[in-house]
């Protein structure tokens, strides 16, 4: 999983990796797949109390397009976030904080 997180990571333009203003949000990415969505990673976090979605890349400004990714919901800040990475690796999932935003309206 490690590496498929390393992947998206490296797919991403630095200028986006680092962006922090413009609407963008905390949120957890914990997983990124090409095929399907890590169905797994999914329900063991939230089995766990943390609300993620599966869902397609392109839907969100600031990740690389062509991955299911598992991410958490917009959290409020960083340290919300890292709060919560800390909780999911108590669960045995790891992930990593990324500044993004929804550009494309939940169904």
């Amino acid at each position: 999983m490690r590496r498929l997180i390393l992947a998206l990571a490296l797919c991403l333009p630095a200028s986006l990796a680092g962006a922090q203003g413009g609407g963008l949000q905390p949120h957890n990415l914990y997983s990124s797949t090409r095929d399907r969505a890590d169905l797994v990673t999914m329900r063991r976090l939230i089995a766990c109390g943390i609300q993620v979605a599966a869902e397609d890349s392109n839907f969100y400004e600031g990740l690389a397009s062509g991955f299911y990714v598992v991410i958490s919901d917009p959290l409020p800040s960083r340290a919300a976030a890292e709060a919560q990475l800390a909780r999911a690796q108590n669960c045995g999932v790891t992930g990593q904080v990324r500044m993004v935003r929804r550009k494309i309206a939940p169904h």
